[in-house]
């Protein structure tokens, strides 16, 4: 009987976080798509090299940068439950593979995020020319 009751609740769960996951999904659609939604964000963070291009979106998620022969650097903007995730992937034959991720609620100033990131890159490499 327990048995029953435990498979119900996992049911029950497993739904309600892909109901929620939908929704979610159909939220950033009105809102014109994870593009437009993070778009001074992306603007901000393709700015650096004219050669930045959109890698990969999908409904919840998007990934911007640039990548060649000489490594990768990457930005891969999610969509959470009310929240923003920021990842920077950088693999480089030279300087090798780094990586830092910031969480930002959903509203949040999008300048503000990018001078956030922007600020904790730089002291992250300033960190690593010290060592």
């Amino acid at each position: 009987m327990w048995f029953i009751v435990v498979l119900l609740v996992l049911v029950f769960i497993i739904g309600k976080f892909i109901y929620d996951k939908n929704q979610q999904a159909s939220k950033i659609a009105r809102e014109g798509g994870m593009r437009n939604k993070y778009q001074v964000l992306i603007k901000h963070l393709m700015s650096g090299d004219s050669r930045s291009k959109v890698y990969q979106e999908t409904s919840e998620s998007i990934t911007v940068g640039l990548s060649n022969v000489g490594g990768a650097t990457l930005f891969i903007l999610t969509q959470t439950f009310s929240k923003l995730t920021v990842q920077w992937k950088v693999n480089s034959p030279v300087f090798g593979k780094h990586k830092m991720e910031w969480d930002f609620p959903e509203y949040a100033d999008q300048d503000q995020i990018f001078n956030k990131i922007l600020n904790d890159i730089e002291k992250y490499q300033q960190n690593l020319m010290n060592t």
